[in-house]
């Protein structure tokens, strides 16, 4: 994004006990290894700010914290994301006994820590997603939704709304996303719909436009029979857009679906993943029993690399 965030003092602490200890929040204190911010089951080799400089300056990786306060209409999508083209749709979290809203699209001069000039504006009622008229956007802007209930809560007061906006991608970059995703179709032609659907989504993650991902594993999550691989990448695109709540929601159907299934290491997986979610709410207490779940897992594996990767977090955690 255009510039850098403010830090959180809340969780100042955590941020420097990582560095001290030369460990960063999501990586190495509490994910395994093979996850870094893709899909787990999915190589981490391509990465965000090779291709272009409309990506120099924006921190594109983040543990945010938002999406907690239902209270709050909060933008589920498009939220801190690149889109390969302006939005036509945007969608919030419907808040418990309100009908009315007012939504609004934002322009953020450049320099500015807030949003300055209002580009499209609407009312609506006993909605939570609405359509977007096209409306210019200039490359390298940056611009966010704002949702407004009838009673004035604006969706400017959830914590990660500072980092809620999104960018366009230059028309090269989307270029050659557009030729990956063709590949990627073309190699998983024989696959299940759902794995087709899932490399499909990881090609838009990889690529940080979450917002492109949510369009293909909401209805994806949605199939009673989708697996955990499927509620998993949607908590994956859910925490990397700051919606912690509906990360977390995800995560344990997905923990429930893998038990239940008697798939171990996805087990262990996801738990180290509900882990990183409970140290982003400061829950450590919770986020220490998942570790240890998930250190026992590895124990039955016979797996000490991740046994001695999830010892270092826990010896993180226990100095919180």
């Amino acid at each position: 994004m255009s510039w850098t965030p403010p830090k959180f003092l809340s969780r100042n602490l955590a941020l420097g006990l990582a560095c001290t200890l030369g460990l960063t929040l999501l990586e190495p204190m509490l994910m395994p290894a093979q996850a870094q911010i893709c899909f787990f089951w999915q190589a981490c080799a391509r990465r965000r700010g090779q291709a272009s400089n409309t990506r120099t300056g924006g921190k594109r990786t983040g543990v945010i914290r938002g999406g907690n306060n239902s209270a709050v209409p909060y933008v589920i999508t498009p939220r801190h994301t690149w889109l390969g083209q302006p939005p036509d749709r945007v969608r919030w979290h419907g808040v418990a006994g309100v009908n009315r809203y007012r939504v609004r699209l934002w322009h953020w001069a450049y320099g500015r820590t807030a949003p300055s000039t209002v580009l499209w504006e609407t009312r609506v009622e006993n909605i939570n997603e609405v359509a977007v008229p096209e409306v210019p956007l200039q490359l390298g802007g940056y611009y966010s939704f704002e949702v407004i209930t009838e009673d004035g809560v604006s969706s400017n007061l959830d914590e990660g709304a500072y980092y809620g906006g999104f960018q366009l991608l230059a028309s090269e970059d989307y270029e050659l996303l557009r030729s990956h995703l063709t590949q990627v179709n073309a190699d998983n032609a024989s696959a299940t719909p759902e794995a087709a659907a899932l490399a499909a989504a990881g090609v838009y993650f990889l690529d940080e436009l979450y917002a492109d991902a949510l369009q293909i594993l909401t209805p994806l999550a949605s199939d009673p029979n989708a697996s955990d691989l499927v509620h998993t990448a949607l908590g994956d695109t859910y925490l990397e857009t700051g919606l912690n709540q509906l990360a977390l929601a995800a995560y344990e159907q997905a923990l429930s679906i893998a038990v239940a299934n008697d798939e171990t290491l996805s087990a262990a997986t996801i738990q180290v993943k509900l882990a990183d979610i409970y140290v982003i709410l400061e829950n450590f207490d919770q986020a220490r029993q998942l570790l240890l779940n998930a250190r026992q897992i590895y124990l039955q594996l016979d797996n000490p690399l991740e046994v001695a990767l999830l010892d270092r977090r826990l010896n993180a955690l226990s100095l919180l």
